[in-house]
C-alpha cells in the first residue's frame, strides 16, 4: 500500500490490513475505522488525515479520552468534553503549520487505558501500540514525531503507556490524571506537559503533583501547569493554552526539549 494518501482517496477507497475495517462517517473530520488486536479484542477508532497528500513524513497525535467517551458506537471519544483535546489539532490555523495524523480510539465502559498497578499495559493499550505500529507500516509518519495526550482516564493512560513504552514517543500530555511514580522515571527523556485543577474532587491533584515530582527529582523533561481554581475540567484549559501547539510540535524523540 502506498504511504502517500490523500484525505479524499483515504474516505472513499481504503487498502487496511485485514484487521482493519471502515465505515462511512458523518464527520467530515474524522474517518471511522475498527481495529482487532492478535488477542482479539476490537477498538474502534477515528482518524483525522491530512487533506494534502504527504511529501514528507508527518506527525502523528494520539488522544486518549475520558469516561465521557466510554462506548463502542465511535463517536463519544471525538464529541462533548472530548472535543477539546481530540479536535485542536485540525484547526485551521494549527494545522495549516503542523499537518498531522490525529487518530482518536474508543474502549468500552469499564475498561481502562492505564494499569498503573500492573508491569504490564492495559489490554487496550497493548491493543493500542499494535494499531500504532500498524499505522506506522501504512502511512508516512514521523516515528521520531508520535505524541499522545489525554484526559481523566486518558490522562491515566498517558502517564501509564509513556511510562512503559518511552521509546515510541516524543513527547505527551496528561490531563488531571495520575500513575505510578517509580515507573515514570523511565520516561525522563520523553517531553511531558502535564495539567492539574487544584479543585479536582474526581483525581485528586495529588496525581500529577507527585508524577511531576518524581520525573523532577529524576531530572526529567516536564512541565506543569496548575490552575487555582479548576475542578475535574481541567482540560477546557489546557487544550486552550496557545503555548501548546508549538510545545508540542517541537518536540522530537530523542531530542525533546522542555
Amino acid at each position: 500500500m502506498k504511504k502517500q494518501i490523500s484525505k479524499l482517496i483515504y474516505t472513499f477507497f481504503v487498502f487496511l490490513s485485514p484487521l482493519t475495517t471502515f465505515a462511512q462517517s458523518a464527520d467530515d473530520e474524522f474517518s471511522s475505522f475498527s481495529f482487532t488486536g492478535s488477542s482479539g479484542l476490537e477498538m474502534p477508532y477515528r482518524l483525522h488525515s491530512p487533506s494534502m497528500e504527504a511529501s514528507t513524513a508527518i506527525p502523528l497525535i494520539i488522544y486518549l479520552h475520558g469516561a465521557g467517551g466510554w462506548g463502542a458506537g465511535n463517536v463519544k471519544q471525538i464529541s462533548g468534553g472530548n472535543t477539546h483535546g481530540a479536535r485542536l489539532w485540525l484547526k485551521p490555523e494549527i494545522a495549516a503549520e503542523n499537518p498531522a495524523y490525529v487518530m482518536a480510539p474508543q474502549i468500552p465502559n469499564p475498561q481502562q487505558w492505564g494499569a498503573p498497578g500492573s508491569e504490564e499495559l492495559s489490554p487496550y493499550a497493548n491493543v493500542l501500540m499494535e494499531l500504532i505500529d500498524q499505522m506506522k507500516s501504512e502511512f508516512l509518519i514521523d516515528e521520531n514525531r508520535v505524541y499522545i495526550m489525554g484526559q481523566s482516564l486518558g490522562g491515566i493512560g498517558v502517564w501509564d503507556i509513556i511510562a512503559k513504552r518511552p521509546n515510541i514517543f516524543a513527547a505527551g500530555i496528561p490531563v488531571c490524571g495520575m500513575g505510578n511514580t517509580e515507573r515514570i522515571v523511565n520516561a525522563q527523556r520523553v517531553a511531558l506537559w502535564a495539567f492539574h485543577g487544584a479543585m479536582d474532587a474526581t483525581i485528586p491533584v495529588a496525581g500529577s503533583r507527585e508524577m511531576v515530582t518524581s520525573l523532577e527529582v529524576a531530572k526529567g523533561n516536564i512541565r506543569y501547569t496548575e490552575y487555582p481554581d479548576v475542578g475535574h475540567n481541567s482540560w477546557e484549559r489546557a487544550f486552550a493554552d496557545p503555548r501548546l501547539p508549538q510545545w508540542l510540535f517541537s518536540n522530537i524523540r530523542g531530542q525533546s526539549r522542555k
